[in-house]
């Protein structure tokens, strides 16, 4: 869906919430932490590449091992 461009944004809150398998209120609040920026449509709402979506099963991953939110930015600065 995202052609080759994993960076396009698309998908909207509903949709990562089905391809992570996390709540809305737990995405945005990652956007709030600084973990993942997604872009924005003029109407305001957020719209997340592949590449989000990644990121934010990363994020997921990293909190079942363990790792708190400040050791994730580190982690996810580091790449």
């Amino acid at each position: 869906m995202t052609g080759d461009n994993p960076t396009t944004s698309i998908y909207s809150i509903g949709v990562a919430e089905k391809k992570t398998k996390l709540t809305a209120r737990r995405v945005r609040y990652y956007e709030k932490a600084g973990l993942v920026d997604p872009e924005r449509t003029q109407g305001n709402q957020r719209l997340y590449s592949q590449e989000d979506i990644e990121k934010l099963k990363e994020i997921k991953s990293l909190l079942e091992q363990g790792l708190n939110l400040a050791g994730i930015k580190r982690k996810l600065k580091d790449k």
